[in-house]
């Protein structure tokens, strides 16, 4: 993956008979998950459907901090989110051929993770999983994905190390986009508005399907540098108009965006993005800012008591 040529390609986009071995083999399996530890999951999840719609309220030992009505609003949220995601496609909606793939995907994780649990996005995130692997390697490939540095940081709502990211994103804002970057902040418009979003569904809900695929390839390849890369692609696609707006339409905007984005004007704008900023690639920016914020926290006694 690492040749020139393959490295085209890719950026190109992956053919989608081969999209889903690809991304599984870019993503990896560090967590060393099993077809069996998924199945054992799923049974667990199952029986505690069917506790929750009996009326039961039995706690297990290891889920013996997360209260039965924690563990059922849950499980109500995976069915409220379930029908929300991509609705216009019809097929993970109660009575569609993937509905019972992307329930027992996000019901297996509850139980996997029980300390990070169902958060809204997931869903997305999971289903777009689903169209390109079957229901055990698109778990696998969901628990791995979820728990790189980046995700985990969002879905488990580390403020500190969120404002790290934003942070980060910033820097290389400046850098490559320094007009739109001073009218951002002249309206006060902070990168959680648009970002988080984005980076929760990894592009899922925001771009069309097809195009958020492409995201994902180059994601896959590349890891979280490529998210807030495409960020700044889109910003720099749209600045002519961003920087007529004022606050509100910005917001708007950039929390629904065009939905006839053209897919290679969007790569062409991303491939215009440098990631380096004074010599330091993304990497070492987030290192150095995580560095300054932990210093920063042992430094003031506030913080400290």
């Amino acid at each position: 993956w690492c040749s020139r040529k393959v490295r085209d390609l890719w950026w190109q986009g992956i053919p989608p008979s081969v999209r889903g071995k690809v991304w599984s083999l870019a993503i990896g399996n560090e967590l060393n998950i099993t077809h069996e530890l998924f199945d054992i999951c799923l049974a667990r999840a199952k029986e505690r459907w069917r506790s929750l719609s009996t009326g039961g309220s039995e706690v297990e030992s290891e889920d013996a901090g997360l209260s039965a009505a924690d563990r059922e609003a849950s499980l109500e949220l995976i069915k409220l989110d379930i029908s929300r995601t991509f609705p216009n496609l019809c097929i993970f909606q109660q009575g569609g051929p993937y509905h019972d793939m992307l329930h027992s995907i996000l019901g297996a994780y509850t139980c996997y993770r029980p300390d990070v649990g169902y958060v809204q996005g997931m869903s997305f995130i999971a289903a777009v999983l689903i169209l390109n692997l079957d229901t055990a390697d698109a778990f696998i490939a969901f628990s791995n994905l979820l728990n790189k540095p980046c995700q985990m940081a969002f879905f488990r709502v580390d403020h500190g190390l969120m404002l790290t990211y934003f942070a980060a994103f910033e820097v290389f804002f400046e850098e490559n986009l320094p007009k739109l970057f001073a009218h951002f902040k002249k309206n006060n418009l902070t990168p959680d508005i648009y970002l988080i979003d984005w980076i929760f569904t990894l592009y899922s809900k925001s771009l069309p399907l097809d195009l958020a695929c492409r995201i994902w390839d180059v994601f896959c390849r590349d890891g979280e540098e490529f998210l807030f890369r495409t960020a700044l692609g889109i910003l720099k696609l749209f600045e002519d108009i961003l920087t007529k707006m004022d606050f509100i339409h910005m917001a708007q905007f950039l929390t629904r965006l065009p939905e006839d984005l053209p897919a290679e004007e969007l790569f062409a704008s991303i491939a215009t993005i440098q990631m380096q900023s004074r010599n330091k690639k993304w990497a070492q920016v987030l290192t150095a800012l995580q560095k300054d914020s932990r210093e920063m926290e042992k430094g003031s006694p506030s913080l400290r008591h």
